[in-house]
């Protein structure tokens, strides 16, 4: 088990490095969670989250999918105040909220594999489709939250 969280977060790291040596985009250096706010974005925005806060949700929603869920809680935590609107802050705290990542997925293709070895393949594939359920199943809480939550604020 922490085999495969470290091996997800040295991949991680090692990705972050190799986009580093990439011209800085807007006086910033191009990172993965940078990466993961670009192409989450739409999808924030879409359950809710006003455009201006989308990228910094996004960033938060790409780094619970390939790391995890506590790492995207502390870096949530770690924004600085007025970083996201109120609203925002509610329907990310709840989009978050679930275990879908990589190594939830590695986690149970090794499991999976040690049990049953002649069956790894196929757990491996129903383990991509399971991230994907998990991670848009957390992503309808947020979007119901943001609903619910219309004229909150």
């Amino acid at each position: 088990v922490i085999a495969v969280i470290i091996v997800v977060f040295a991949l991680v790291a090692l990705a972050d490095q190799v986009l580093g040596v990439l011209p800085l985009v807007g006086g910033e250096a191009v990172s993965l969670k940078r990466v993961f706010g670009w192409l989450f974005s739409p999808f924030m925005w879409l359950l809710g989250v006003p455009w201006s806060d989308a990228q910094a949700a996004g960033g938060l929603m790409g780094t619970k999918a390939i790391l995890n869920e506590y790492v995207a809680y502390l870096e949530l935590a770690a924004l600085p105040e007025g970083t996201l609107g109120p609203r925002s802050l509610l329907i990310v705290t709840y989009a978050l909220c679930g275990v879908a990542n990589l190594a939830s997925v590695g986690l149970l293709v090794s499991t999976i594999g040690t049990l049953s070895p002649e069956r790894r393949a196929e757990a491996a594939g129903l383990g991509m489709k399971s991230w994907i359920a998990g991670n848009l199943a957390s992503a309808m809480t947020g979007a119901w939250i943001g609903l619910v939550s219309w004229g909150a604020a």
